[in-house]
């Protein structure tokens, strides 16, 4: 009698033991699927907001032809900030050159300040996001001339774009907000580019340079004629680099 009592007894607590173990397992199961469910629904929104950000920045650019008015630098660099947040090189490579084209039309505009992109700099609201911002713009653009072959016809117009926006913000000589009564601005805006440069240069900026040093007679055969001004200033900075 006594021996049966303990193997019940045993009996009884060995499938409390295999219940709160099952038990343990089913909690882990659920905790896991929780997770996995978080993570696809975490995927899926992602996915959705990057579709709905790329639908309106091709949205933006595709609004933005010739005849058009030109849009606002708050526009151009609003639009920036959500191409940055989404980037991808592959996937976004002639979304990046629109912008940079934007950024760079805006520049040549005559006496409308408030298109100019590099007037946010001035702002004391947005300065240092503007600087974040254009540090970030032109090191992709480094990043791109890694990749592009000036052989190829449509790769030396993109090299022309992406050093035509290093030469344009490494140095304040073509800025027009600079022109005049904004002269004054000038050691400002020289101390800024002096803080791209520095960054730049520790992400290896001079390696891309070394690059292109070797590119250059092909560049030069390659280059669109219609822009000869602008290129000379670039070829002219490029050789002051390396001699700095």
């Amino acid at each position: 009698m006594f021996t049966l009592s303990q193997t019940s007894r045993a009996w009884f607590i060995d499938r409390a033991r295999q219940a709160r173990e099952e038990r343990l397992v089913q909690k882990e199961r659920e905790r896991a699927a929780v997770v996995i469910q978080a993570h696809v629904r975490s995927f899926l929104c992602r996915s959705r907001l990057q579709r709905d950000i790329r639908r309106e920045i091709d949205d933006f650019f595709k609004a933005d032809d010739p005849g058009s008015t030109k849009r606002s630098a708050l526009c151009i660099f609003k639009i920036a900030r959500k191409l940055l947040f989404v980037f991808r090189i592959k996937e976004d490579n002639e979304r990046f050159e629109k912008l940079c084209r934007s950024i760079l039309s805006s520049m040549d505009a005559e006496n409308e300040p408030k298109v100019w992109y590099v007037s946010l700099a001035c702002s004391k609201d947005l300065t240092l996001l503007w600087i974040k911002q254009i540090k970030s713009i032109l090191w992709y653009c480094c990043d791109f001339l890694k990749q592009l072959k000036p052989e190829i016809l449509q790769d030396s117009r993109l090299i022309t774009l992406y050093l035509t926006m290093l030469v344009t913000f490494t140095d304040t000589s073509t800025w027009k907000i600079l022109r005049g009564k904004g002269e004054s601005l000038r050691p400002a805006m020289n101390h800024i580019c002096a803080n791209i440069m520095g960054h730049l240069n520790q992400h290896g900026f001079y390696s891309v340079l070394q690059r292109c040093d070797g590119l250059f007679p092909d560049l030069v055969s390659h280059t669109p004629r219609n822009n000869p001004v602008r290129w000379s200033v670039g070829r002219s900075w490029y050789d002051w680099q390396l001699s700095h």
